[in-house]
């Protein structure tokens, strides 16, 4: 299978393309020609080129099989809020890029396409009081979460109107060890425990492992059409309070800190996976955690 990538040197996008070519897919991949493309392996046919680019989105897709399409352009160290003071520029950036390369995708003949969404579609106002399976109406309330679902409809309407295997992957807060090492989420927290230097407020939220939206994502490609063809797929695995998350590097190296109080916020809108379960999708849960915080603490070590 010869599978198109965009946004591959991004965090999620990195565990993206390891697995596929782990599991001998062809995998050719956009990427500016400023990208960091170390640490990804050697097999990756590269397309240099920026996703706002029409020419390079249609030669991207070309005699591909699958698109994968994890590509976001924001304001530096912004999710939410990645519009920064250019909403106009946001959206053409990503929901007129995405919809085109959806566009070039069915022109092409692409059978299947992976659209990387968000939990951010559902904000506060998402009519649930507990845990939203893919039957609740998602309610944004940001433009991040705007743009995901606006991009989830078009991947919607092109399965709808084109009967092309088109399907959305909505993962929660991402984890996991990434290149280069200071992008991996709480490494500044291993530092900080590791220096002994104050820590911040612990902050409780939902987590699931790159690898285990990697799966995911590869599930989504080798499922029949008609298991995942306009559907979509939330992608969830621990709630994790980073007190915990400290206490246990505190343990793992040794180091006496003062920890902060256990989180107080609540969880909002916690997602359930039903979608995926079914097609036999099972995270890594308490022990993944575990060895990814083994692998933090031995980085600052």
């Amino acid at each position: 299978m010869k599978v198109a990538v965009t946004g591959a040197t991004g965090i999620v996008g990195r565990f993206v393309v390891a697995r596929l070519v782990a599991e001998g897919a062809r995998v050719r991949a956009l990427a500016r020609a400023s990208s960091d493309r170390s640490g990804l392996p050697d097999a990756v046919e590269w397309h240099i080129g920026d996703i706002a680019d029409g020419a390079a989105r249609k030669a991207l897709v070309q005699d591909a099989d699958a698109v994968v399409h994890c590509a976001y352009q924001h304001a530096p160290g912004r999710y939410r809020g990645g519009e920064g003071d250019d909403l106009a520029g946001f959206w053409r950036a990503n929901l007129l890029a995405g919809v085109d390369l959806m566009s070039c995708a069915s022109r092409a003949g692409v059978p299947r396409f992976v659209l990387l969404s968000s939990r951010a579609v559902f904000g506060r106002d998402t009519p649930a009081s507990g845990p939203v399976d893919e039957s609740v109406r998602p309610v944004p309330d940001s433009h991040y979460g705007a743009l995901k679902l606006a991009l989830e409809a078009h991947a919607s309407a092109f399965a709808a109107t084109e009967g092309v295997g088109y399907a959305s992957l909505r993962p929660t807060g991402v984890y996991g060890i990434v290149h280069p090492l200071a992008r991996s989420k709480w490494f500044d927290l291993a530092c900080a425990v590791a220096g002994n230097r104050p820590l911040p407020a612990a902050r409780l939220a939902t987590e699931v492992h790159g690898d285990d939206v990697a799966a995911a994502v590869s599930i989504l490609l080798a499922a029949p059409a008609e298991a995942i063809t306009g559907a979509v797929f939330n992608c969830s695995d621990l709630a994790v309070d980073t007190r915990a998350v400290m206490a246990a590097l505190s343990e793992r190296l040794g180091v006496r800190v003062d920890l902060p109080p256990p989180a107080t916020n609540a969880l909002r809108h916690p997602m359930a996976t039903p979608a995926l379960d079914a097609l036999g999708w099972r995270p890594g849960g308490e022990r993944r955690l575990a060895h990814t915080i083994d692998q933090l603490a031995a980085a600052v070590r």
